[in-house]
């Protein structure tokens, strides 16, 4: 359960970097960023294990499994969030070299 959950979250983060920092800062054409975000990340993450987990725990403890959705939407958002001002930091390092 928790791997699922770091994966998404590591996918998060890698999804934000990737379709902000290439496409702002890289001239790459959109279809190679559209393949990197959703082919590498969108076969890297593990959405519909996630659902099914939190499908199997609602009939255990509805509380534990909405606690654990609320966890990984707001701390994903968080990492997504992350993504974006690394991209951002990395954007504006690149420029001064």
């Amino acid at each position: 359960m928790f791997g699922t959950t770091a994966v998404n979250l590591v996918g998060s983060f890698i999804l934000a970097f990737v379709t902000y920092g290439l496409a702002v800062y890289i001239d790459l054409p959109s279809w190679l960023i559209l393949a990197l975000g959703t082919g590498f990340v969108g076969a890297f993450t593990t959405f519909s294990t996630m659902v099914l987990n939190l499908y199997k725990h609602v009939g255990e403890s509805p509380v534990y499994a909405i606690g654990i959705f609320l966890l990984e939407l707001l701390v994903g958002l968080g990492a997504a969030f992350g993504g974006y001002l690394c991209a951002e930091a990395w954007g504006r390092r690149r420029q001064t070299w």
